[in-house]
């Protein structure tokens, strides 16, 4: 049992750093357009790799902030079908929309994965103004999407699950 809690906690700690990559990812983004802007409207000298550091800083960040997403349970609910399902099949509705989330996030994991892996086999490269291998953005998606089947997975441990909040929180979120 020792050697679960340190495998779940050495997870959180690396969702927590995908967060805080995830912000940088952000940070990145949000300094390439103002240099890209001041750049190419003040100077009259546009930047060519601004515009690349934002889609591959997009689909970093996108990627890396997911598990958090799911960690905290921050993803979008339509909480309307909790408020109508009698108070003991709550549970059930909330543990089957986990069950879900862990097999289509599995399921993205490995067909991501398996595209991932292509692209380092058979040295795909972006084409742009500096290309890149392909594999070094996309590495990113099956991360985001195996560390949140992992979270998913914890997800369904059936006493965690509160009927009472269901309703308020959509069966999600933190109370």
């Amino acid at each position: 049992m020792k050697i679960l809690t340190t495998l779940t906690r050495w997870h959180d700690g690396l969702t927590q750093l995908g967060y805080y990559l995830g912000c940088l990812a952000l940070a990145i983004i949000f300094g390439s357009y103002i240099i890209e802007v001041f750049g190419r409207y003040f100077f009259n000298a546009p930047q060519w790799w601004a515009s690349e550091a934002v889609s591959y800083s997009l689909c970093a960040g996108t990627f890396l902030m997911m598990p958090y997403v799911t960690w905290k349970k921050g993803h979008v609910a339509v909480a309307l079908i909790f408020d109508i399902l009698p108070k003991p099949a709550v549970r059930w509705a909330v543990w089957i929309t986990y069950l879900m989330g862990f097999v289509a996030c599995g399921f993205a994991t490995w067909i991501t994965f398996d595209e991932t892996l292509r692209q380092w086999i058979n040295d795909v490269h972006i084409m742009a103004v500096k290309p890149v291998p392909k594999y070094l953005v996309s590495v990113f998606i099956p991360f985001g999407f195996a560390s949140s089947t992992l979270h998913f997975m914890r997800l369904l441990d059936w006493r965690a699950i509160d009927p009472d909040t269901a309703g308020a929180l959509g069966g999600f979120g933190e109370s």
